[in-house]
């Protein structure tokens, strides 16, 4: 006969499937949490919507790292398609119409920056899991950006939600709204050599609308 574990050795499916993140410790037990340094001058990327510029510090909680007012928050990615994935979020298929709405920035960050680099494994010894890049709604992870934030850090580095390549990002901290005097860099509109180079990296579709020329005889 078989005896059953003991009970402190059994682990219930139900925690194994409830939430691992917690709140963030005091931004003075973050002393020590591991830090990305950047320097100034470092590529990162951005998506816009057409005709808005690419430094915007949001602060309305719609980002995932959002800071309250009168602070907020820029959300940077490190390579092209991150920045993509990111906006696109669930979306599996992409129409060339749609995707002109938005435009891929090439910025140099002006100044360095020391972030919380929430992609390492010291960072779990703070109570950090995967989560905090994956998790909804954005309570707790506006809660951790405000503890990093008033433990001194500019910014978090993490990992892109939707990218399961595991392509990484900054939220870099700062006053909330626009800075319209910070260099530009190099802006590109997503058009089809754009929408070519995601398709053949991540599998997205790409649909084809036909014109009215195409349609032919199915409008007589």
């Amino acid at each position: 006969m078989t005896r059953d574990a003991p009970a402190d050795a059994k682990h219930p499916v139900s925690t194994r499937q409830a939430l691992a993140l917690r709140l963030p410790p005091a931004a003075g037990d973050l002393t020590g949490f591991p830090v990305w340094h950047v320097h100034g001058g470092t590529t990162l990327f951005r998506v816009t919507t057409v005709g808005f510029g690419p430094w915007w510090f949001s602060s309305d909680g719609a980002g995932r790292f959002d800071l309250a007012p009168p602070r907020g928050t820029c959300y940077l990615a490190d390579d092209e398609m991150g920045a993509l994935l990111e906006v696109l979020g669930p979306v599996a298929i992409v129409s060339a119409d749609w995707a002109k709405r938005f435009s891929v920035w090439q910025l140099g960050l002006p100044d360095q920056c020391s972030a919380a680099d929430t992609t390492v494994r010291p960072a779990r010894g703070f109570g950090v899991t995967a989560e905090l890049a994956t998790v909804t709604p954005y309570d707790l992870p506006q809660r951790w950006a405000a503890a990093f934030a008033a433990a001194g850090y500019q910014g978090v580095r993490y990992r892109v939600r939707h990218d399961p390549g595991g392509s990484r990002a900054l939220a870099l901290f700062g006053a909330a709204g626009e800075r319209k005097r910070w260099p530009r860099g190099r802006c590109q509109d997503v058009d089809d050599e754009v929408l070519e180079r995601l398709a053949d990296q991540t599998g997205l579709r790409i649909a084809v609308i036909p014109d009215a020329a195409d349609l032919g005889e199915l409008l007589d």
